[in-house]
């Protein structure tokens, strides 16, 4: 595939725009922002080619499901009519309804993995599981689903979260490339053991986002996914300002479905990842007050011995992770 196969792929279609074709069960496209230019390397059918162009804005669809992977920087997301930042770690995965584009920022390195539909019906045969991404790809996978528009966003837990992800990515890499015999059942199983370690959930949170449900559906997962990203160090102001509905809504909307308030579920977030810092690193008590955004050492010490009962030492020593 050459450069110009590329902006060929980009076929007219509805009014919703252009859709991308890569006619292939599985290709993995990486992208990186250099100064004013973007470069691609693209890898299918056991080709690998690489080029630097204008990087691609047009808001349009892909016939395949498409998953979203962050490796370095930065980039903003235009998702139908919302707007997201998505970090390192961070990415999504969108079914073929999805109308999308993405800005990278400079030095941002980027990784899109599009698999068809007849690939995932042949993966996804026999499996029989309810989590998210599985469940995800099944659910959207049905003829009488084809019409909604539904993705997940996925971020990782902890600072090392997506190493078996990268080692999965790169091994499906060189399968990708290769024409050796059997290939394409490494290639196989390495999509599941991609999709498998997604819904990891120690080491990445899933959030499924459906379009086409109601609006306070939509609003819960945004709530949530703000408080968790925040790890519960959010204010109701900030919330207000992210999502432009008022606090006092906002809290409605989380208490008729979780049973919680936003300052009930913020706290319970902070307590967890403050229980999980103290259990399985070797952080100070000084420095996990700092990430988790506490004034001082003495506040979050009474803070945590408020909601667990014990203090921030005696919680560590009691159920560290050896």
């Amino acid at each position: 595939m050459t450069k110009e196969d590329f902006h060929n792929l980009d076929t007219p279609s509805s009014i919703n725009g252009p859709e991308i074709s890569t006619n292939s069960p599985l290709s993995i496209f990486y992208k990186r922002k250099t100064n004013q230019k973007v470069l691609y390397t693209m890898i299918q059918n056991g080709k690998f080619n690489v080029f630097e162009a204008d990087d691609y804005q047009k808001m349009h669809r892909d016939r395949d499901f498409e998953l979203m992977y962050i490796l370095k920087g930065q980039l903003t997301n235009y998702l139908e009519d919302q707007v997201f930042t998505f970090k390192t770690g961070e990415g999504c995965l969108l079914n073929p309804q999805m109308r999308h584009t993405e800005k990278l920022q400079d030095d941002c390195s980027v990784v899109f993995i599009n698999l068809s539909e007849s690939l995932l019906n042949q993966l996804l045969n026999g499996i029989d599981t309810s989590e998210a991404v599985f469940s995800f790809l099944q659910h959207n996978l049905k003829d009488e689903n084809s019409w909604q528009r539904n993705y997940l966003q996925f971020h990782m837990q902890t600072i090392n979260s997506d190493k078996a992800f990268r080692i999965i990515l790169d091994s499906l890499q060189q399968e990708i490339t290769t024409v050796k015999i059997g290939s394409n059942y490494l290639q196989q199983g390495l999509i599941l053991r991609l999709l498998s370690e997604l819904q990891d959930k120690d080491h990445f949170q899933v959030t499924t986002n459906l379009l086409d449900h109601s609006k306070k559906d939509y609003l819960l997962n945004r709530i949530v996914q703000l408080i968790d990203d925040n790890v519960g160090n959010i204010t109701r102001k900030t919330l207000e300002e992210e999502l432009h509905y008022n606090a006092e809504y906002l809290n409605r909307i989380l208490k008729e479905k979780t049973n919680k308030t936003l300052t009930s579920y913020s706290q319970e977030v902070r307590v967890h990842k403050a229980q999980e810092l103290l259990t399985t690193t070797e952080l100070t008590v000084q420095m996990i007050a700092e990430k988790l955004g506490f004034s001082s050492e003495t506040y979050f010490y009474h803070y945590f011995k408020k909601h667990v009962q014990l203090s921030p030492n005696v919680y560590r020593q009691r159920f560290r992770i050896k």
